[in-house]
């Protein structure tokens, strides 16, 4: 397979958000069990849904600058049309609490 087609592109940017999101849920899980984070009444820290899943898009910056120091446009733009989709289902999830 050819690494600079926007084939490889798509794969790669749905592919690295759903990966960062699973670690990010666990990494989460773990901050809640261990009680890592001190609440003021005893309440257990936990990252908020819509947190994570922004940090998981964001993801996306990574294999982006890495196909943009390598000229890889095509590749690029594949990362881009994922994260749409992503940002997308996001507004979607969460529109009630944008306050629009």
């Amino acid at each position: 397979m050819n690494k600079d087609s926007i084939l490889f592109g798509i794969l790669v940017g749905f592919a690295v958000p759903f990966v960062s999101y699973a670690i990010l849920l666990t990494i989460n899980e773990f901050v809640y069990d261990a009680d890592v984070i001190a609440m003021p009444r005893g309440e257990k820290f936990q990252f908020s849904e819509k947190l994570l899943m922004t940090i998981a898009i964001c993801a996306n910056i990574i294999p982006f600058q890495f196909f943009r120091k390598r000229y890889m446009d095509v590749a690029m733009r594949g990362v881009m049309f994922p994260t749409l989709a992503y940002v997308a289902y996001w507004i979607y999830k969460h529109y009630d609490q944008l306050g629009f």
